[in-house]
């Protein structure tokens, strides 16, 4: 793997892209100027050092980047469906599938402790970094970000190593089984996302390790509600639903 820095670069910028080769195991290659295109063709996708954050860009030229925008909006808005689902009382969840981490942002801006795994590299490396270093005028979103406990692990080998009931929540949004045509935030994560299914092993474990619901977040189409026994949380007019599994009597 690649690592280069953005055009406008120094020395500054220069000695971080060589230290941060160095961690990832990656080589880092000067710039030269090079454009996209030409950086494409001579290294294959690679990481691209900015200023202010690490992104990846694809073979197709989609760059994957890390910004708070989608959380942003979700919290201004009068109602958010997940923020229901959790309940009033601050919370710990456990987010198994991290992705953007726009919905542990969410989950987390409102007063949750989250712990979000992610189990792609790259994926980990831009996003992780990202929610540790983006810096934004709005303080509420910036606490939020640094208290998400970013942890590089498929879901399903962190859950066996947890104890019994050892979070409040555990949430999953795994990639949607049908193309959204309105989601093109997602263009430049989907070559690079884990596109395996939600399984009875992984609910069984889930289920032990959960101490008052399940939810997860699918397209309207989706069968995994009904697969595994959730109940569907139906949003009119509205592409994706969640699905609930209690595993206490309560109230949200």
């Amino acid at each position: 793997m690649i690592i280069t820095t953005s055009l406008r670069e120094n020395e500054s910028l220069i000695a971080r892209a060589q230290e941060l080769a160095s961690e990832l195991g990656a080589d880092y290659q000067p710039r030269r100027k090079l454009s996209l295109s030409k950086c494409l063709e001579r290294f294959g996708p690679f990481y691209l050092l900015y200023k202010d954050r690490l992104s990846f860009v694809n073979t197709d030229a989609s760059e994957l980047t890390f910004h708070p925008d989608t959380a942003v909006l979700r919290l201004k808005a009068p109602h958010d469906a997940l923020i229901s689902l959790l309940g009033q009382s601050p919370k710990s969840i456990l987010d198994t599938t991290m992705g953007l981490a726009s919905d542990s942002l969410v989950m987390a801006a409102v007063g949750n402790r989250v712990t979000a795994l992610e189990s792609q590299e790259v994926i980990f490396q831009v996003v992780s970094r990202g929610l540790a270093t983006y810096q934004t005028y709005n303080k509420q979103i910036e606490k939020a970000m640094r208290s998400i406990k970013a942890v590089k692990s498929d879901s399903l080998t962190f859950l066996k190593y947890q104890t019994d009931h050892s979070f409040d929540i555990i949430y999953a949004d795994p990639m949607f089984s049908e193309t959204i045509k309105e989601s093109e935030n997602l263009n430049a994560i989907k070559p690079l996302a884990n596109g395996s299914r939600l399984t009875r092993e992984w609910l069984d474990e889930a289920k032990r390790v959960g101490r008052e619901r399940i939810i997860i977040k699918a397209h309207f189409r989706d069968s995994v509600f009904e697969e595994l026994g959730f109940e569907r949380q139906v949003r009119p007019n509205q592409k994706l639903h969640y699905g609930v599994m209690e595993l206490i009597d309560t109230e949200y």
